[in-house]
């Protein structure tokens, strides 16, 4: 997990300016009956970020609804 994480941060700190805003265009097969895109390599970037953002939102989310006390996550206090 580590490596995969400091692999992904060298590439991304890589990236110049011209880079982030290159756009790419992602295709799907047409038996899914999806609508393919052209985003720039920021917006996917962003939009990927988010998008696990809201994913460990509802694990938390989940993992506090099922726990039977009140237990903090990960030792950090939650403030409600």
């Amino acid at each position: 997990m580590q490596d995969v994480r400091e692999e992904s941060w060298s590439v991304i700190g890589a990236l110049s300016e011209k880079d982030l805003q290159r756009t790419v265009t992602v295709d799907y097969p047409g038996n899914l009956g999806m609508e393919g895109y052209g985003w720039s390599i920021q917006k996917i970037l962003i939009g990927t970020a988010e998008h696990y953002a809201y994913h460990t939102g509802q694990i938390v989310f989940a993992a506090r609804w099922l726990q039977e006390e009140d237990q903090h996550l990960l030792n950090w206090k939650h403030y409600n």
